[in-house]
């Protein structure tokens, strides 16, 4: 019996012992084959993430190759850029301190005793040269494609106020800050406009602002000198210009004032004598600018008259000899020339106003020349509007007949309109009323003229 029970309870110890083992052992086998699934899966992921990487190894490697090509050429275009730029540079360096410029001037002109016509009067070319910052020189040309001509009947029923088919206007250099102490000052040497005498008849607001000359710039400034002149400023408020210079010449027995076939003749300024070059004349000219757009100046000129200017003065004024009314004639040989003068010129905002009073002795005829213009800047309709009145008067009244016009007193009347179509073009509308005081008994012609003038700067 107990030996029946040992073995009954050493089949229970063992089946206790046995059953746990059993469940452990089973458990472990489970989690192993998790952990394998586990590493199955984690081995898949490896392999993705491989794969991947090697993708983007290869992205990688041809984003590199496209960055080597895109700097490749970078370098190509950097250096293609620079290569103009260094062109451009050695352009700049050789031409970039050159300015060219100059206009275009188209008209309609009509006339008392003259043919109407449409006429391109004038074509510019400026071309100025800056050397360096205090040296520049200036070249300007002008050709007239219908100057006055001379030789066949139906011209001279047409002569605009042009001249000669080429003009060299001005060719000159310009030498700036040569100042002496708080005055700054710059020299001109070769041809230009005379800077040193009155208001410039110059376009702009301190000039003649119309298209034409007048019948006093004509008398007066009209055209070049070839000399030096030396311009000074002090503080902006002073103005004194020095001038020494050929001389104006008497234009000659043909200038014509008004409508040219008028056939009227007047004293007026030419190039420059023609001989006797060794008298060099002079002139000055001291300006206050009290205000802005305000400036008073007071002028004065001096020269000899040439032979060549005397027999154009004698054949103007009617003194030769033959001369209806003054047969005999009385001829001059006074070779005196010497004008004095006071000028004012007001520009600032929509007003303008402009002023001269020149007198003086031509030969042995005392003579003064004077003109007031007013205007009103409409800047909403862009146009401006202008009248100015002229005076020339001479103190010899004895020739009759109209060879001897260049002695009568002149007067004349010049409405202007300008329409600003753009910065660089202008609508001229101008027209000249003139009168002549011809002595009783004088053979008197009418010379009124108008034009519509089309400017084009470029």
């Amino acid at each position: 019996m107990r030996k029946n029970m040992y073995i009954f309870f050493a089949v229970i110890f063992l089946s206790a012992v046995c059953l746990p083992g059993t469940v452990f052992s089973s458990n472990i086998e489970d989690q192993i084959a998790t952990l394998k699934k586990h590493m199955e899966e984690m081995q898949k992921k490896i392999t993705d993430l491989e794969a991947q990487l090697g993708d983007a190894q290869k992205n990688a490697e041809a984003a590199q190759k496209r960055a080597e090509e895109a700097a490749r050429q970078a370098e190509e275009r950097v250096a293609e850029v620079s290569g103009k730029v260094r062109v451009l540079d050695d352009l700049t360096k050789k031409f970039g301190h050159i300015k060219i410029g100059g206009y275009v001037r188209s008209r309609w002109w009509d006339g008392q005793n003259e043919q109407h016509s449409f006429d391109v009067t004038e074509i510019a070319f400026n071309f100025r040269y800056d050397v360096s910052e205090n040296i520049s020189g200036q070249f300007n040309i002008w050709w007239h494609p219908s100057g006055n001509a001379i030789g066949r009947e139906g011209y001279t029923r047409y002569n605009n106020w042009t001249g000669p088919t080429t003009f060299i206007e001005s060719a000159f250099a310009e030498f700036r800050n040569l100042n002496i102490g708080p005055i700054q000052g710059k020299l001109i040497v070769g041809k230009t406009r005379n800077w040193a005498y009155g208001i410039t008849a110059a376009g702009g607001p301190t000039g003649r602002v119309t298209s034409d000359y007048s019948l006093f710039d004509e008398s007066n400034a009209q055209s070049r000198i070839t000399g030096i002149q030396y311009l000074t400023t002090y503080k902006k408020k002073l103005k004194m210009n020095f001038a020494v210079f050929n001389g104006w010449s008497i234009a000659g027995d043909r200038a014509r004032y008004g409508a040219r076939p008028g056939g009227v003749r007047y004293l007026r300024t030419g190039q420059m004598n023609l001989d006797d070059n060794n008298n060099k004349a002079y002139s000055m000219r001291i300006a206050m600018l009290p205000v802005d757009g305000l400036e008073m100046g007071a002028t004065f000129f001096r020269s000899k008259l040439s032979d060549d200017d005397l027999r154009g003065f004698n054949a103007i004024m009617g003194r030769n000899p033959g001369t209806r009314g003054n047969f005999r004639g009385n001829p001059t040989d006074d070779d005196e020339h010497t004008r004095g003068g006071l000028d004012l010129a007001y520009d600032k905002g929509p007003f303008a106003l402009k002023a001269e009073y020149f007198w003086g002795e031509v030969a042995d005829v005392r003579c003064n020349w004077w003109y007031v213009m007013v205007g009103y800047k409409f800047k909403k309709i862009k146009t401006d509007f202008y009248v100015r009145y002229c005076q020339a008067n001479y103190d010899q009244h004895r020739v009759r007949d109209i060879t001897g016009s260049g002695a009568w007193d002149k007067e004349q009347f010049t409405p202007l309109i300008i329409y600003h179509l753009h910065r660089r073009a202008k609508l001229y509308f101008e027209y000249y009323v003139n009168w002549e005081d011809a002595p009783s008994g004088a053979h008197h012609r009418d010379n009124n003229y108008g034009f519509i003038e089309l400017i084009l700067f470029y």
